[in-house]
């Protein structure tokens, strides 16, 4: 059990650090040519899934450290979370457009109502045993 934890643990540091380097690095043309592409709707996607990379990343290190369950919600909120990090960095390396101004502000609320309907369930709860 200790050896696969131990893997899930390196796999998880890289994801981390594969993410956050393409999500903070101004040129991925070299990950770009790894994959053999060469343009801004490319580099946008590979920015988003590097979002979505890191999360997974992240999740799956607080899953290995974590005793408490995780709500659904909670870890969608967090890959909703490390995506909208991605775009923002998107919009500074790519610039903006229509598409990627509104699947930002539609993930925004979607990650907003996710958050509220949480905080709701989480204050309807009874504790009394």
């Amino acid at each position: 059990m200790k050896i696969i934890r131990i893997f899930i643990l390196c796999i998880s540091i890289l994801c981390l650090i594969l993410g956050i380097t393409t999500i903070l690095s101004p040129d991925i043309n070299f990950t770009l040519s790894l994959l053999g592409i060469a343009n801004i709707q490319a580099a946008y996607f590979v920015r988003l899934y590097a979002g979505f990379i890191t999360a997974v990343g992240y999740l799956s290190m607080r899953f290995l450290y974590s005793s408490s369950k995780v709500q659904i919600g909670t870890v969608v909120m967090y890959i909703i979370f490390f995506i909208a990090i991605s775009k923002i960095f998107s919009f500074i390396y790519e610039g903006f457009t229509l598409l990627k101004i509104t699947s930002f502000f539609i993930g925004i609320a979607f990650a907003s109502g996710l958050y509220i309907v949480q905080k709701a369930r989480k204050n309807q709860l009874n504790y009394d045993l």
